[in-house]
C-alpha cells in the first residue's frame, strides 16, 4: 500500500490520491488500510514519503561509479527510469508533497525536509569521497536535487524525457 500510495502521489498529488485509489492500485482489502494505518491519510503519506526516499538512498548507495560525473549520473538515471517507464507521467511523490500537502502538519513537512535532505547529504558524502571539496561537493548535490526536480516537471508538461536528459548532461559537465 505504501508503494501504491508513492505511485499515485508522484502522477497524482496529495488531494487526487485517496485510500480507495490505493487499495485499487495495491490489490489490498479495504480493511486493511485502516488497520495499517490508523493515523489516516497523513500516516500513509509520511511512510510513503519515507520509502521513497529509502528507496532512492538504496540505489544510489549501490552507484558503482568513482567519479563525481558517475555518481550525479546514477542519481539522474533513478528518476530517468520512473519517467520513462510512467510514459513521463512520473513524478517525485516527495515533491508532491511538498508542494500539496493535506495541511501544514509538522510530521508531513519534517519527513519531505528529510527526504530531500538525505538525498543531498548522500551525494555530498559521494562526491567528496569521489575527490571534489565538500563545499563544491554540497553545493552541487543541492543543485542536482533541485535540478532533478524542476526537470520532472518539465518531463510531465512536454510529454518527454528531455529535460531529465539536459540535466544529466550538464551535471556531467560540472562535476569535471
Amino acid at each position: 500500500m505504501v508503494e501504491s500510495a508513492a505511485v499515485l502521489l508522484g502522477a497524482h498529488g496529495v488531494t487526487a490520491t485517496s485510500f480507495s485509489e490505493v487499495l485499487a492500485h495495491s490489490g489490498a482489502p479495504r480493511g486493511s488500510i485502516y488497520y495499517y494505518f490508523p493515523g489516516g491519510k497523513a500516516q500513509l503519506v509520511r511512510d510513503s514519503v519515507e520509502w521513497t526516499a529509502d528507496q532512492v538512498l538504496s540505489y544510489q548507495r549501490a552507484c558503482p561509479s568513482r567519479t563525481p560525473a558517475g555518481a550525479l549520473t546514477h542519481f539522474v538515471d533513478f528518476f530517468r527510469r520512473s519517467v520513462v517507464s510512467s510514459h513521463c507521467r512520473a513524478g517525485c511523490p516527495i515533491a508532491a508533497v511538498a508542494i500539496g500537502s493535506l495541511s501544514p502538519e509538522v510530521a508531513l513537512q519534517s519527513a519531505v525536509r528529510a527526504g530531500f535532505r538525505s538525498w543531498t547529504d548522500l551525494l555530498t558524502s559521494q562526491l567528496v569521497d569521489r575527490g571534489l571539496r565538500r563545499p563544491r561537493a554540497r553545493a552541487l548535490a543541492t543543485v542536482t536535487v533541485s535540478a532533478v526536480e524542476g526537470a520532472l516537471i518539465l518531463c510531465r508538461a512536454e510529454g518527454r524525457v528531455a529535460p531529465l536528459d539536459a540535466v544529466r548532461r550538464h551535471l556531467r559537465q560540472a562535476a569535471t
